[in-house]
């Protein structure tokens, strides 16, 4: 049997119908730790698989690019290095 890994610390409420999440005022029983795994059909069951994420969005064409900067001008300051 498959099994899933639960992100977070999942709890039952008190009639065991419903899995709710850590500080959830109805939680009652402790079903999985951080980090720990459930059998697939548990997960299902309580509805903590990941569902679809939706396509995202296209983007919009790119603007067309700017031109380019001019280069930075020489430095004036700067000594040209000596012929040895």
């Amino acid at each position: 049997m498959s099994r899933v890994r639960i992100d977070r610390r999942m709890y039952l409420t008190e009639d065991q119908s419903r899995a709710v999440p850590d500080g959830d005022p109805e939680a009652r029983h402790l079903l999985c730790p951080a980090g720990g795994e459930l059998d697939r059909a548990d997960a299902e069951r309580y509805g903590l698989l990941d569902q679809p994420k939706p396509a995202p969005a296209p983007e919009e064409p790119a603007e067309p690019a700017e031109e380019k900067a001019a280069p930075a001008p020489a430095n004036k300051a700067r000594r040209a290095a000596a012929n040895k």
